[in-house]
């Protein structure tokens, strides 16, 4: 296990590529267990976010293999746990039973019954929907399966915490987590908050000023990227482009892209494998395909005092090259039209790094792992890196990662993928070197 002492500023993320130091993942548990068939009916009041029902124990064998690996590098905290330190007290309790009473309105004997819980019982209750957090318990709320996906709940940019403010309603009550936890545990305290996401916070009905994390990439320290896609709304990057170049940055491009469910965020079409390496779905950089994506840019008025948008020419690639970031661009798919649209969809862009040439990805993209091998990758599952982990590098990250050799740690990714999210969208990183 790393070392888990904190770096002197936290929380802080300069690059999608450094090297891991913590890092909030949330295991599947009863919340998925509860999804019934109505939860999958597109269209339905009960929609859920997932396109099928999920085998949970193998997506919690596949969850444990990705904590694995990352724990290899980093301290990995588990959300539920933080929540329960953040309900242990007395100022964190009253605050999300605020938030939970007014989104549900709910009324007096129920938040009684919420109240009597410990902070165990409550978080549970929180997650999964029934009274305890017990599957046959009496029903609260509908469940929260897409809590694994912590990337969305909020996105450490540079030094500055942007909070996610869901578009789709199955998923407000997890904004309320959100938000305990970034305002009472001790991983955030010291955190700058976005203060657009803290004003937004406060409003009942935003849905015109949403964004999810999943949207949201750390090029360098200069540049941030940011998707307009189904999730994150042009107005709300408006307001974070200019707290972002307020915090240092000095570009933001935005990334313009199709209103769809199959790349409803930026991350599933583009992620950095490298400081010089990324991984990307085709299409996005095909002049002419209806998926291809217009790249603007916003910086800072000549005069200081606003911001500036500008459509520029060339796809993202051309257009990071553009700002010093010359980046090799793996296929999602091999490049095969098929191809990369079957594994665009199970999630074959969408990489996490644990540190520069190390990410982890899905095993079932067997036409990207090709080609991330042809990258120089060393492709292999998550037991074998551990064995060469320890045999190789003596279990020391300094080791792994001044060795410039390159993996791709593949999970299977059978079952956490039928929720339409990859490595990246289960890991909410909050410090990288």
């Amino acid at each position: 296990m790393a070392d888990p002492t904190p770096p002197p500023s936290l929380p802080s993320v300069r690059s999608e590529v450094g090297r891991l130091r913590h890092v909030v993942v949330q295991p599947p548990g009863v919340a998925l267990d509860r999804m019934l068939p109505r939860h999958i009916q597109h269209g339905s009041a009960d929609y859920l976010l997932f396109d099928d029902l999920v085998h949970v124990p193998q997506a919690q064998a596949e969850h444990a293999d990705l904590r694995m690996v990352l724990g290899a590098v980093a301290q990995v905290h588990l959300l539920e746990d933080m929540v329960t330190t953040v309900l242990d007290t007395d100022t964190g309790r009253d605050g999300v039973l605020g938030r939970v009473a007014a989104l549900y309105d709910l009324p007096g004997d129920s938040l009684r019954r919420l109240r009597e819980l410990d902070a165990d019982a409550l978080t549970q209750t929180l997650i999964v929907g029934t009274l305890g957090g017990t599957l046959d318990a009496p029903e609260l709320f509908q469940p929260l399966p897409n809590l694994i996906f912590t990337r969305d709940l909020a996105a450490v940019t540079g030094d500055l915490v942007i909070v996610g403010n869901a578009r789709m309603p199955a998923r407000q009550r997890e904004s309320v987590l959100t938000w305990a936890v970034v305002d009472h545990h001790p991983l955030f305290s010291g955190a700058t908050v976005s203060p657009t996401s803290r004003r937004i916070s406060q409003l009942r009905h935003s849905a015109p000023l949403t964004v999810e994390g999943g949207d949201v990439l750390v090029i360098s320290e200069q540049v941030a990227c940011i998707g307009a896609s189904e999730r994150t709304t042009w107005s709300m990057i408006v307001h974070l482009a200019d707290e972002l170049i307020e915090s240092g940055f000095t570009s933001v491009l935005v990334v313009e892209m199709p209103k769809q469910r199959s790349s409803m965020h930026l991350d599933t079409v583009f992620t950095l494998a490298d400081r010089d390496v990324c991984v990307v779905y085709p299409p996005l950089l095909t002049p002419g395909d209806p998926e291809e994506s217009q790249v603007l840019r916003i910086t800072r008025e000549s005069s200081g005092k606003g911001t500036v948008v500008e459509a520029l020419t060339g796809d993202l690639v051309a257009c990071l090259a553009d700002e010093g970031h010359p980046l090799q661009a793996v296929r999602c798919g091999g490049g095969h039209p098929v191809h990369a649209r079957r594994e665009q969809w199970t999630d074959g862009a969408n990489y996490v790094a644990l540190g520069p040439g190390v990410v982890v990805g899905y095993a079932r993209n067997t036409h990207t792992a090709r080609e991330m091998s042809r990258a120089g990758f060393r492709v292999v599952d998550p037991h074998g890196f551990m064995a060469e982990f320890q045999r190789d590098f003596q279990g020391d990250p300094d080791q792994l990662f001044g060795s410039g050799r390159r993996y791709a740690i593949h999970l299977q990714g059978s079952e956490l993928s039928r929720g339409r999210g990859g490595p990246r969208c289960l890991t909410m990183p909050v410090v990288r070197d």
